[in-house]
C-alpha cells in the first residue's frame, strides 16, 4: 500500500474514533510498527493528527456515540484483491434460486459482481449491497428494519422483532472482525446482536475472512467454531491458523488474491479441506 493511501486511511480512522492505537493500525494496514509510527509522525508534523503515547489522536476529538467498527470506505480499500477472490469463491457455493442471508461488510459487498443469473432470495442488512442489487431485477431483496449507519453502510436494529424473524436462508454469508479458536468475533455490541439474529434464520454459516482476520482478536464472540460450516480465506493465512479451523471440522477454502479484472466464478481456487 502506498504511503499516501495509508495516511488517508489513518486520518479517516482518527477522525472517526478520536484515538487509534499503533497496534490497531498495524493489523488493519498490514504494515510494520516502525512504518506506522513514521506515518503518524509525518502526519503530526503536517498538523493532521496529534501524536499520543501508543497511537494518534484527532485534533478535534468527537464525542458522539458511533459503532466500534471501521468505516466502509476505509476498510474497502484494504486487501481488495483478497476480498474479491474470497467473494468469487463464496458465490460459487450458491445455487440458482437460493435463499441467502448476507451480512453487510466490505468483503460481502464484493459479491455483487458474481451473483449473476442466480436469481436469489436475499435478506441483507447491507444498504450498499441492496442498492446495487436492486438495479438488477434478477433477485428479490429484503432489508430488516432499523437505523442506517452510513459510515458502515449497514442497517441495524436493537429490537428483537423485525424482518429477520420471518426469513429463512440456506446459508448466511458474513465477514467478521476476527476468527480464531474461540470462534467468530466482532467489536461492537450492536453489531454482535444483529449478527446473532441473522444466524438464527440461517441453516449454514459461511465466513468470508481475509487472512488478517485470522490474527485479530476481540472480547465479543458471535458464534463458536461448532456453528461455522465453511471459512473462505486467502493464501496469506498461516498454516497454524488454518489447522485450528480444519481440526474443528470446518470446510476451509483458500484462494489466491485476485489481481485481475472480472473472471468466471471458480478461478483462483487454491485448496479445499
Amino acid at each position: 500500500m502506498l504511503e499516501r493511501e495509508r495516511h488517508r486511511i489513518i486520518l479517516n480512522l482518527v477522525e472517526d474514533r478520536s484515538v487509534v492505537s499503533v497496534t490497531e493500525l498495524v493489523e488493519l494496514l498490514v504494515a510494520s510498527e516502525a512504518t506506522i509510527r513514521r506515518d503518524i509522525a509525518a502526519m503530526a508534523d503536517r498538523g493532521e493528527v496529534r501524536r499520543v503515547r501508543g497511537g494518534a489522536e484527532a485534533l478535534r476529538p468527537r464525542h458522539q456515540a458511533h459503532l466500534g467498527a471501521v468505516h466502509f470506505a476505509t476498510e474497502e480499500r484494504v486487501c481488495f484483491a483478497e476480498k474479491r477472490a474470497i467473494a468469487r469463491a463464496a458465490a460459487g457455493l450458491l445455487e440458482v434460486g437460493d435463499s441467502v442471508v448476507i451480512n453487510g461488510g466490505t468483503t460481502t459487498y464484493r459479491l455483487v459482481e458474481f451473483l449473476g443469473e442466480l436469481k436469489l432470495d436475499i435478506l441483507t442488512n447491507s444498504f450498499s449491497l441492496a442498492s446495487e442489487l436492486m438495479q438488477d431485477n434478477r433477485h428479490r431483496i429484503t432489508i430488516p428494519g432499523g437505523t442506517i449507519y452510513p459510515q458502515q453502510n449497514i442497517v441495524l436494529s436493537p429490537f428483537d422483532h423485525d424482518t429477520t424473524k420471518h426469513f429463512w436462508g440456506r446459508v448466511l454469508l458474513t465477514g467478521c472482525y476476527g476468527l480464531n479458536s474461540f470462534g467468530m468475533m466482532e467489536t461492537d455490541p450492536l453489531i454482535v446482536q444483529a449478527q446473532i439474529k441473522l444466524l438464527e434464520c440461517a441453516e449454514k454459516l459461511v465466513i468470508l475472512a481475509d487472512s488478517r482476520k485470522l490474527r485479530q482478536r476481540s472480547s465479543m464472540v458471535v458464534a463458536p467454531l461448532s456453528r461455522i460450516t465453511t471459512v473462505i480465506t486467502d493464501s496469506g493465512a498461516a498454516a497454524e491458523d488454518l489447522e485450528v479451523l480444519r481440526s474443528a471440522g470446518i470446510e476451509t477454502i483458500v484462494v489466491e488474491p485476485d489481481e485481475a479484472g472480472a473472471e468466471p466464478v471458480g478461478k483462483g481456487l487454491l485448496h479445499v479441506a
